[in-house]
């Protein structure tokens, strides 16, 4: 697991930032606790994607 999240260090990034930023709209009280467990599935779901998603598209551009 720990390969994983370093070896694909962009989704993890991403991850960990949408993380700390909606658990900052948590604690502001702007988002609620139901709004946040929905950003969840997401957060987690870039922590374990490979960073193979990001390359397709970056080569999908190239040969455009």
């Amino acid at each position: 697991m720990k390969t994983r999240v370093f070896q694909n260090w962009r989704s993890s990034l991403l991850g960990v930032i949408l993380l700390i930023f909606s658990a900052t709209l948590l604690c502001m009280e702007i988002i609620t606790f139901t709004e946040f467990t929905f950003f969840l599935p997401t957060i987690l779901g870039l922590l374990y994607i490979k960073d193979s998603v990001f390359r397709r598209e970056k080569e999908e551009q190239t040969e455009i």
